[in-house]
């Protein structure tokens, strides 16, 4: 080990090592310092030398500290620090000798040396402070509020409840809805300068200058922190504002020239004791820079029972503070409050007197009273009255004698102040909702509402022209019929989702651009069919649902393109039409003597449109008009706005509007009658009302099936022949199901015949709201349907008879049931089998004539076992008689 020490840096600068020879060297060394001789050091050997040669002895006292250093990566002056700073080794012969160089030092000799970096100060290796950042708590808005129905805690609240109609929450306990937290980590919080630096507190401290030093270190249960080549300093019981005076105090003691700060770190844990009427009472460990505020909410708050106005903290048997909760709560007050210190007492009290206060308050619920409180101090914490609160009464259930009695009082100056007691039930009347001088319109209007009343008013100031009857929604629709879309090229992928969304309220979606409907069934089965469109219906043969879906997926062979592909045509030209009742409207009005209410008939038409003055009826206040639709009440069909839809082979199809007991011809002649190919026989007339009757009657007919079956195999189940029963309730039910999906057309069959061709064909009947006529073109074919080989269309020809058709269909199948075969003719007339062949006539329905569009129709044959049943039954009897005969014949000779 080689080094050079000069007297001047004696003081700062120390060598040490652990090695016994290396403490003989430093020892005389020291010697060497105190004769003002320079040392150099020669094979182990300290020898002593005048200045004028101590460039060359720092060269080779440098090469001596290399080789007896244990340490070599460390600075001389860190293995000092290291071992020589601590106090329990201030008597080794290292820390000996570093003392003697200090003194040498003192004596004010100085020496030239080189430029020495300053001494860096290390935390000591025993120091583990916690390095992980702690996320700061949350805010009350961040945490998962749990929704709990307020439910009655005290018998006080109770008959609150039960005197008010509904329960009113103690005041702030909501405040301590989330449950409590045996820790409070507040360590984010600037610490103040009054805080008071204990035992287990983090103090960080920078040093710069001749010295540098960044240490972390913790106060221990003496009080005290422990600085390298300082030593211990005693931190206890002084305030964070004089922390950096008292550190630099001292550190100058050893080190000058250096500046220093020094901050709190990671704050000690304290204990106190919540007591008393606490929600959840015991000890809890919370930050040192806790308030009373901060343990309350800690702590779950007081409970049901518990007073928040006056809560105490009590330390060293004192009471440091009487703290009122409401101070904070209603006032933002917290000049009382106060820091906690470890072992202090949290005492809350039980709750004092309390009142309630409920009707139009801002915050109606029940309150603590302090001495002497008054009305108008339950009022102020009620947060004053609502914006509708009634101002001319206030009423107090109070209790008296043992009973309880209801008090009224004007709420005036006098009675604002007037005292409260233990147990007061304080109601707030709202203003009554109640409307003077107005006239209210409603019903089918454009602006229904309340208007002003004045002297002389009339219907007609009311309702000043028919314009006022055309309601918003009628507005609104007939501005959806189109929109910007309608002129924007068709994106492919808009297409299909719009396709796929169904029907939207506006027409625009209705119609495509090229006319057609976009929400009619042929364009889902087109959707359907389209490669990547999932949730397609696979289709089974046999499967009547599926058959159905199919049938209404494909466009009708009869039907044309245009207006006849909308959904309902004649609903949605009923949309766009106004349907006023021009003929009734009702004025209310309320006798104000004897409060009873009569209503006055008035015509809207006659008032406003033909301005007859004697129906423009004169208002008075507090009358409410009311003008109906069509809808509202069922007006006369003569008065009602009807439409039927005539469509096929005319000349100018589209919908027209009934006029009064308009017939069948009328329409036919206000369409331009008959086109050149048009096919009177084939002409159908679907009729609303029809079809609901026909439906009404279906649905009747499954449900008495239903009950046919039911009883069917209660009968099977009791007889011998059970072991069928689970076979035939399949079949049966599997009949039924197919019934439940079979819809009513609500067609009319017309009489006509194949031969006619002019409107007078047609029967004069009269016509109805939502008909809808279809008269087809000349069909060129004749179907087959049913249990047939070959079901599908034939080409007509005249010659041909039914039996004609059913040959090229390839006759029926053994399952047919030709007995029961039927035509349906064009007109939708049924011919049936049965109804035409006889014993005498034979098989007439063979040679029936066939027109252009009639279908034949071959059923099933449904097997019902009765005759395998009966022939097993007399297989049996015969078996059984002939048993008996041999037996017979042998017994009698």
């Amino acid at each position: 080990m080689m080094t050079w020490i000069s007297p001047k840096d004696s003081p700062k600068t120390v060598a040490t090592g652990k090695l016994s020879r290396a403490t003989d060297i430093t020892r005389r060394a020291s010697q060497c310092f105190r004769r003002g001789l320079a040392v150099t050091i020669r094979n182990k050997r300290v020898l002593c030398f005048m200045q004028k040669s101590q460039l060359f002895a720092a060269l080779m006292l440098l090469f001596a500290g290399v080789c007896h250093s244990q340490s070599p990566s460390d600075s001389l002056l860190e293995k000092a620090t290291a071992d020589c700073s601590d106090p329990s080794r201030a008597s080794s012969p290292e820390c000996t000798a570093l003392q003697g160089q200090r003194s040498g030092s003192a004596q004010g000799r100085d020496y030239s040396s080189p430029a020495v970096p300053p001494p860096i100060l290390r935390t000591s290796p025993d120091f583990n402070a916690d390095q992980q950042t702690q996320s700061p708590p949350l805010n009350p808005s961040q945490l998962l509020h749990r929704t709990t129905v307020l439910r009655p805690e005290t018998e006080f609240q109770q008959m609150v409840a039960d005197s008010v109609g509904r329960v009113l929450p103690l005041f702030g306990q909501s405040y301590f809805g989330q449950p409590p937290s045996t820790f409070a980590p507040i360590d984010q919080l600037q610490v103040s300068d009054d805080y008071i630096i204990g035992a287990g507190d983090e103090l960080r401290i920078r040093i710069w200058g001749q010295v540098e030093a960044d240490l972390r270190v913790m106060v221990d249960r003496s009080g005290q922190i422990y600085i390298p080549q300082v030593g211990e300093i005693s931190v206890a019981g002084i305030h964070y504002g004089q922390l950096e005076e008292r550190l630099k105090r001292e550190i100058s003691k050893v080190f000058k020239n250096f500046n220093i700060t020094a901050s709190v770190g990671k704050l000690r844990s304290i204990q106190v004791v919540v007591v008393g009427d606490a929600r959840y009472p015991g000890t809890y460990t919370i930050s040192s820079l806790s308030t009373l505020v901060n343990a309350i909410f800690a702590s779950g708050g007081p409970a049901a029972q518990g007073s928040l106005r006056h809560i105490q903290v009590r330390r060293d048997g004192a009471t440091i503070t009487d703290f009122d909760f409401y101070d904070l709560l209603l006032k933002g007050d917290k000049s009382k409050d106060v820091r906690l210190q470890p072992g202090d007492v949290l005492f809350i009290p039980h709750v004092g007197p309390q009142a309630a206060i409920a009707g139009s308050v801002n915050m109606p619920a029940i309150y603590e009273l302090k001495e002497k409180s008054t009305l108008n101090d339950l009022v102020e914490m009620a947060g004053d009255l609502s914006n509708v609160a009634d101002s001319s009464k206030v009423t107090i259930d109070r209790f008296a004698d043992q009973s309880r009695k209801t008090l009224e009082f004007p709420l005036d100056t006098p009675s604002l102040a007037q005292p409260l007691k233990d147990g007061d039930i304080v109601r707030v009347y709202s203003i009554i909702p109640r409307f003077e001088e107005t006239v209210t319109l409603r019903g089918h209007v454009s602006n229904p509402g309340r208007y002003p009343w004045k002297p002389g008013m009339r219907v007609r100031d009311l309702i000043p022209d028919a314009g006022a009857l055309l309601t918003r929604r009628y507005w609104r629709e007939r501005a959806a019929i189109v929109n910007g879309r309608s002129t924007e090229y068709p994106v492919r992928g808009d297409h299909l989702r719009n396709q796929q969304d169904g029907m939207d309220s506006s027409r625009n979606d209705i119609f495509h651009d090229d006319g057609t409907d976009a929400t009619h069934p042929s364009d889902w089965s087109t959707a359907s069919q389209v490669p990547g469109v999932t949730g397609t219906t696979s289709l089974k043969p046999g499967d009547q649902k599926s058959s159905d879906t199919q049938q209404r997926s494909q466009p009708s062979e009869d039907s044309s393109a245009g207006p006849s592909k909308v959904r309902n045509v004649a609903e949605d030209v009923r949309r766009y039409s106004p349907e006023i009742n021009w003929d009734y409207a009702i004025i209310q009005r309320v006798n104000p003597v004897d409060l009873s209410s009569k209503l006055i008939w008035m015509s809207p038409r006659k008032a406003i449109l033909e301005h007859d003055e004697a129906s423009n009826l004169e208002l008075q206040a507090g009358d409410i008009v009311t003008i109906f639709s069509q809808r509202d009440i069922s007006v006369p069909q003569a008065s009602q706005s009807q439409y039927v839809i005539v469509e096929g082979e005319v000349m100018r199809p589209g919908v027209y509007k009934l006029e009064t007991n308009e017939t069948l011809r009328s329409v036919l002649q206000r369409a331009g009658g008959l086109s050149p190919n048009s096919y009177v026989y084939g002409t159908q007339l679907t009729r609303e009302s029809a079809r609901i009757k026909e439906q009404k009657s279906l649905d009747e007919l499954v449900r008495t099936m239903d009950v046919q079956i039911r009883q069917s195999a209660i009968s099977i189940a009791a007889s011998s022949q059970s072991g069928e029963l689970p076979q035939l309730l399949a079949a049966q039910q599997a009949i039924l199901t197919q019934l439940h999906t079979v819809r009513a057309t609500g067609r009319v069959a017309l009489p006509v015949k194949p031969s006619d061709h002019d409107l007078t064909a047609f029967p004069d009947i009269a016509m109805e709201d939502n008909d809808r006529l279809t008269i087809p073109r000349v069909p060129s074919t004749v179907s087959v349907v049913g249990n047939v080989y070959n079901p599908g269309s034939f080409i007509f020809q005249t010659r041909n008879s039914a039996g004609s058709y059913l040959d090229m269909a390839g006759k029926g199948k053994p399952q047919s049931d030709l007995h029961h075969a039927f035509v349906l003719r064009a007109n939708g007339v049924v011919v049936a089998a049965n109804n035409v062949n006889g014993v005498f006539v034979g098989g007439k329905f063979d040679r029936l004539r066939l027109y252009p569009g009639d279908q034949i129709v071959v059923p099933y044959k449904l097997p019902t076992g009765a005759f395998v049943r009966g022939l097993r039954d007399w297989s049996q009897i015969i078996s059984q008689l002939s048993v008996t005969g041999v037996v017979l014949s042998t017994v009698i000779p």
